[in-house]
């Protein structure tokens, strides 16, 4: 047995269903092996591509989605999924091929230390420098990516390592990602002396699969609930208590600023709740952190009257957020929205990809926000919509997913809708074209009077489409929208759905 070989045999122990690459020097034994092993290789145009449908796969299953690049610059490239999934806390794992050990710093080609690139980004990163070493670096590896917080982990494996001998040894017993249960915590009453709690659930309730408990928490006690923008999903039904994300650029309703028991649970004290400290939170609020597995033991003295008013500032923000003033003629970014809310059901796989266009979604959509739907995550980059679609299409295969990507966004990586289209992993990417980088645009409008360097030409996006294998189709009415939306979600081929607009890129700031 190759090393390759052993390595490819332990990915699949450990449930790995599929491989994202871009092909390469340092990768042809370890694609070998899969090839031999039945291990898909989905391959992209842009490494950049296939590290962010590692990192999607991550961020949707709770388990490590793997990116095998080649050496170098591909390796540097892959990266930016790497920096997602730390920026988020998704487990992932990116492979990197190199030449031969021997001649490591010697300057054969593409000689790089990949693993101090990689290393301030992951919570493990290794070289493979002996046989023997391959499956002890790899258990380590997908073990770190899973616990105790998930995150992104790297492994260079040089190319004679990988068609070295190597002895297969013990299999594992148990695959990473599936956790033993923790034995529940004491009960234990919160402080008492509060009337406006406020519960702040992140992407640690999603990872510790809690969305069930924190509904029931929040039922049980009337707490009002929000999720930081960009964090996981952990509100899988559309609950009276959900007030929607918090954090958003584009503003939010008064609910941080007036709690006076802020409940902290799998979240980050960071800018998105302005690091909990005055003036974001009010001076005496009491601040507690819970961890998500003691949901199902503490009680709380329950607040409707704090709830009814929650819930009354929640529903007049988002009045005012889609009363703003739309142009004479031309299809405006609430268009897209409503024609979205007629569409999704409990199965859509929603991903969102885009400044303008996101802030839109998340502030009217977000009645709900299940696990299924995604974003970038806390890193707020934009550029990974098509990976994730792909990724999404292979978690999900029977259901319907719909990529809302601006126009910037999506032309990160647009060649990617042939690869998309040749490997049979259909969705529906809806562009909403401004011709700009919106809420860049936005900002420096409000700043400096002039949008700077943040405008952007037009392009025949459906033509495109078509030109890539793709089914292309350009809306000129708002009426058109969910009806091009329907077609998609049935055809068999990529879709994609060209909406320019005119509005839309000036959200409100309420």
């Amino acid at each position: 047995m190759t090393g390759a070989e052993l390595f490819v045999e332990r990915l699949k122990d450990h449930g790995v269903r599929w491989v994202s690459t871009l092909c390469g020097h340092g990768l042809d034994p370890l694609f070998d092996a899969c090839r031999r092993a039945g291990l898909p290789l989905i391959d992209t145009r842009n490494e950049q591509t296939a590290s962010y449908m590692a990192d999607a796969w991550g961020k949707l299953t709770r388990a490590p989605g793997v990116v095998a690049a080649s050496s170098g610059v591909a390796h540097a490239n892959a990266l930016a999924g790497v920096v997602n999934a730390y920026f988020d806390g998704s487990p992932m794992l990116l492979v990197t091929g190199a030449h031969a050990v021997a001649t490591m710093g010697h300057g054969h080609f593409q000689d790089l230390d990949q693993v101090a690139l990689a290393a301030p980004v992951c919570k493990s990163a290794r070289l493979i420098d002996r046989p023997e070493m391959i499956a002890p670096l790899l258990e380590e590896a997908l073990a770190a990516a899973v616990t105790p917080r998930p995150g992104p982990v790297h492994l260079t494996f040089p190319m004679d390592i990988q068609r070295a001998e190597a002895a297969s040894g013990e299999r594992i017993a148990r695959r990473p990602g599936e956790t033993q249960s923790r034995p529940a915590a004491p009960l234990h009453m919160l402080p008492g002396s509060h009337s406006r709690p406020l519960l702040i659930a992140g992407s640690g309730v999603f990872y510790a699969q809690k969305e069930e408990a924190l509904t029931r928490f929040c039922e049980k006690y009337a707490v009002p609930v929000v999720t930081p923008i960009w964090d996981r999903g952990c509100v899988n039904q559309a609950i009276p208590q959900f007030m929607g994300v918090i954090g958003a650029a584009s503003g939010g309703p008064r609910l941080l600023p007036d709690a006076d028991l802020i409940l902290l649970c799998g979240a980050a004290a960071d800018y998105r709740v302005g690091y909990l400290q005055p003036p974001a939170i009010h001076p005496a609020a009491h601040v507690v952190k819970i961890e998500p597995q003691r949901l199902e033991t503490l009680e709380l003295t329950p607040q409707p009257a704090w709830l009814a008013e929650a819930q009354r500032r929640r529903d007049e923000f988002r009045r005012a957020f889609a009363s703003v003033p739309r142009p004479g003629a031309g299809i405006h970014a609430l268009d897209i929205i409503e024609a979205l809310r007629g569409i999704l059901t409990e199965e859509t796989v929603l991903l969102i990809d885009g400044g303008s266009i996101g802030q839109w979604c998340h502030q009217l959509l977000c009645n709900r926000y299940p696990g299924h739907w995604l974003t970038c995550g806390a890193s707020g980059t934009v550029g990974w919509g098509l990976g994730g679609a792909m990724a999404a299409r292979l978690r999900f295969p029977d259901r319907p997913v719909i990529l809302v990507s601006g126009d910037g966004a999506a032309t990160f990586t647009i060649g990617e809708l042939e690869c998309a289209v040749r490997q049979r992993l259909p969705f529906v990417l809806l562009v909403a074209d401004d011709q700009a980088w919106g809420i860049t645009r936005t900002g420096h409008e409000r700043e400096f009077g002039r949008p700077i360097a943040s405008e952007l030409g037009p392009i025949d996006f459906a033509a495109l489409a078509e030109a890539l294998g793709a089914r292309g189709v350009r809306v000129g009415e708002a009426a058109q929208i969910g009806e091009e939306i329907r077609k998609g979600i049935a055809a068999d081929r990529v879709t994609l759905i060209h909406v320019p607009i005119r509005g839309g890129n000036n959200l409100p700031q309420l």
